[in-house]
């Protein structure tokens, strides 16, 4: 077990490390002139190579891959050495802060939206596969999978703008003031606030995900339930909730214990749209502007970022699946 778990935090960092080198040879190709969007505007070439010496971008990739990682702050603040301490992951250009700094002021939005609605479609998917897997091929199993085809086909940014129309502006409309619009309250200032801001985005994501989960939970429980010791259980005279509860569903939430896993790391990477139509200033929505600005030390950080809890989530995931069944 020791050494299963030192081959998967080996795996991890050689992940980040392979991660890191293609973001930046990336970022190096799609900026082409990344001094001339960090000059000021109307700025003289002179004013341009000035920029780039500053901060060493005129240098080759890899050495600037070297300053990144084991250089700390210069006087210019333009590095902050992955491998120096304490660690950083660059410095904003266009903020004039730390990389680091910036994403952890976003991973509280980003988490709360991440956790929020990955327990809300586990819950139901289990429950809608359970339910789908007890009637196979009765009503009740069609009219789920039926929702499962629709959460499937409609894309996230229409179902946020469904959900929004329907159950915030409509109810505003009549009076009923459930669902704010957008924004985002911290939870340690008031957690029935911020649950109430982050109940449509919980929503939004749960409907694009509850589709695939249901069909993983259904099939799965069908699986087991034909196995030889479901039959022994329904032999011996145990009722039908407790076997597809207590007996079926535990041997069945091995795959959706690891795709949950996996679409949380994704999600936590940022959920860009949602987090847009929403107005959650996440890690997303962070991406997204540091690359239209051209800051790429942000965009290389997120997408560090965005590896690290991928690299997490799967490991966490090894761990559970491993303890769950040893013989694995």
């Amino acid at each position: 077990m020791v050494r299963q778990i030192g081959g998967l935090i080996l795996r991890a960092f050689s992940t980040l490390l392979l991660v890191l080198i293609i973001a930046f040879f990336i970022t190096r190709v799609a900026y082409r002139d990344p001094a001339a969007m960090l000059a000021p505007r109307n700025a003289n070439q002179q004013a341009i190579d000035a920029v780039a010496y500053a901060l060493r971008l005129n240098e080759p990739w890899y050495m600037q891959l070297w300053y990144y990682l084991y250089r700390g702050p210069d006087i210019q603040g333009a590095a902050m050495g992955l491998m120096h301490w304490p660690p950083g992951l660059g410095y904003s250009f266009r903020k004039q802060a730390p990389v680091t700094d910036l994403i952890l002021s976003k991973i509280p939005v980003t988490l709360s939206l991440a956790l929020g609605a990955v327990v809300i479609w586990m819950l139901l998917s289990i429950l809608l596969g359970v339910i789908a897997a007890r009637r196979q091929g009765s009503w009740p199993d069609r009219a789920i999978a039926g929702f499962a085809y629709v959460s499937l086909s409609i894309p996230t940014f229409l179902s946020g703008i469904l959900l929004s129309y329907f159950l915030f502006f409509q109810l505003t409309n009549h009076g009923i003031f459930w669902f704010p619009s957008s924004g985002y309250v911290p939870l340690s200032t008031d957690p029935l606030e911020w649950a109430r801001h982050l109940a449509l985005p919980w929503l939004t994501l749960a409907l694009a995900e509850i589709g695939i989960f249901q069909r993983v939970v259904r099939a799965s429980m069908l699986e087991v339930l034909s196995e030889d010791y479901i039959r022994t259980a329904r032999a011996k005279g145990l009722g039908e909730g407790r076997i597809h509860f207590d007996h079926a569903l535990k041997v069945a939430l091995n795959p959706v214990i690891t795709l949950g896993g996996l679409e949380l790391a994704t999600i936590m990477g940022g959920a860009i749209v949602t987090e847009t139509l929403f107005g959650l200033d996440g890690v997303g929505r962070l991406a997204i502007s540091s690359a239209l600005d051209g800051d790429f030390p942000v965009v290389i950080g997120t997408t560090i970022f965005a590896a690290a809890c991928f690299v997490v989530c799967t490991f966490g995931v090894d761990l559970i699946t491993r303890w769950r069944d040893p013989v694995r």
